[in-house]
């Protein structure tokens, strides 16, 4: 996996800024760095401690002229990132410094880093655990706080820890077991059934209730959809300025101003949401109007969540019922807006000629603000089934992790089956085996190269 070779990469983002990260990972590594770098007090880069700044610049050596000035990081193994002698040369800013800082690099022994190949280094040398080294990925793409924190326990250990833990119970399970198959005379006073089959069962659960805490990890990478669907003027553009904090949809009192739909990211609690404003969905007869009528429907029928806008001023009219047709009630919210045009609000009025099978009702004026945080409280309630939970039993899970854990507690299940209906105890033996090779599945075990780089690809290169 050419895991000998010096490797080299921009670590930064190209563009302007204060600061561009070069760095090199490799035996070569402080060898390469020295060819390039000069000091006022001419430091041999292999000689000074580890993790120290040097101050100093980059010199081309064949055209003999300075790059960039520069404070260079030196870090030896193995108390580094991917366990490597690794060099950082901190340059100014910019697109120019660091390509031809790269350059001489490359020049000088180095070769380019493929993508996500320093934390691949960091996996295959023992420093992460394939987990941690996803989380690595998973920190570097969080959108909100919350994925972040998430993402920044999994780095820390948590998932790995929970598997580990399992398996290692796994193996003395069947390190018991290989005795009772070797003795079976003395299979009873090794190990009974009966204990067998509690500590499966006890591991089952811990699985399980895994399982039940964890969360997708999609939902916080990429966002539920959230469409505001209502018919004209009810105040949907109104609501996602609200919403938003800032003035993004034009606001009229004038029918059809929206003709299109209008897409912005949302954070709400945490929680990233793709919130799209749709055309007001009426009878109509531009042709325009027409087109942005039917994205709002298409809007609606694709959304996670819809928030259904009816406006309490004017009171129930066709079109509402007409919408209301065209949405799943359970993963819709009504929304009575325009309350602070009202003396008394007809809730229960409306409620009755809307139906009382929506995912939740709230009283809001999108104008004033009054009711959004009932709203936001309603729409994250939907997104966790009213069961969010905050604590450190929250563990973000990709579709693969899942799958890979459901099939480790259904093996277990198996397994204990077997011994409830007293089957040979091999058929348990390999059950086990079964749960104890998906646990190892998860944590990088028995990767093959082709599956490995796979796992890297979306890394960014220069991490």
């Amino acid at each position: 996996m050419k895991e000998e070779e010096t490797i080299a990469a921009i670590s930064t983002p190209l563009g302007k800024s204060g600061i561009g990260i070069v760095r090199l990972s490799g035996q070569k590594a402080l060898d390469i760095a020295g060819k390039l770098f000069t000091s006022p007090d001419r430091v041999d880069l292999t000689e000074v401690e580890s993790h120290t700044l040097h101050y100093g610049y980059i010199r081309d050596p064949d055209k003999e002229r300075e790059i960039d000035e520069v404070l260079l990081s030196v870090m030896k193994a193995p108390h580094t990132y991917t366990r490597e002698d690794v060099v950082e040369i901190n340059c100014h800013g910019g697109v120019v410094p660091l390509r031809e800082t790269l350059e001489l690099a490359l020049n000088a022994g180095a070769r380019p880093a493929e993508p996500g190949e320093f934390t691949k280094r960091a996996f295959l040398n023992g420093r992460l655990t394939l987990d941690q080294a996803k989380s690595v990925k998973d920190i570097v793409d969080s959108k909100t706080r919350f994925s972040l924190e998430l993402s920044l326990d999994r780095l820390e250990g948590k998932f790995s820890s929970l598997l580990s833990s399992v398996r290692e119970n796994l193996t003395s399970i069947l390190a018991e077991i290989e005795t009772m198959i070797n003795y079976p005379d003395y299979e009873e006073s090794i190990v009974s059934r009966s204990e067998l089959e509690e500590r499966l069962s006890d591991l089952e659960e811990r699985i399980e209730d895994f399982l039940a805490n964890s969360k997708d990890g999609k939902i916080l990478k990429e966002g539920h959809k959230i469409a505001i669907l209502g018919r004209p003027n009810v105040g949907k553009s109104t609501l996602l300025n609200t919403l938003l904090r800032e003035e993004r949809a034009i606001v009229s009192p004038t029918p059809g101003t929206t003709r299109d739909t209008l897409e912005e990211e949302l954070e709400i609690d945490g929680i990233p949401f793709l919130i799209t404003d749709t055309a007001g969905i009426r009878k109509t007869e531009g042709e325009i109007e027409k087109k942005g009528v039917r994205r709002a429907k298409e809007q609606g029928q694709k959304a996670d969540i819809s928030l259904l806008l009816i406006d309490v001023n004017t009171g129930i009219e066709p079109e509402d019922h007409d919408i209301a047709e065209e949405v799943d009630e359970e993963k819709t919210i009504l929304v009575l807006n325009k309350i602070d045009l009202v003396d008394n609000l007809p809730e229960q009025e409306i409620i009755t000629k809307m139906g009382s099978g929506w995912a939740d009702v709230v009283n809001l004026s999108a104008e004033e603000g009054r009711g959004l945080k009932a709203l936001e409280s309603s729409i994250t309630g939907l997104v966790w089934g009213g069961k969010v939970r905050k604590d450190e039993s929250l563990v973000l899970l990709n579709v693969r992790e899942k799958e890979l854990l459901k099939q480790a507690k259904e093996s277990l299940a198996s397994a204990r089956q077997a011994l409830c209906e007293g089957r040979s105890i091999d058929l348990v033996e390999f059950d086990i085996r079964e749960a104890r090779k998906d646990l190892g599945a998860l944590l990088g075990e028995d990767l093959t190269e082709e599956i490995l780089n796979r796992v890297f690809s979306d890394f960014c290169v220069g991490k």
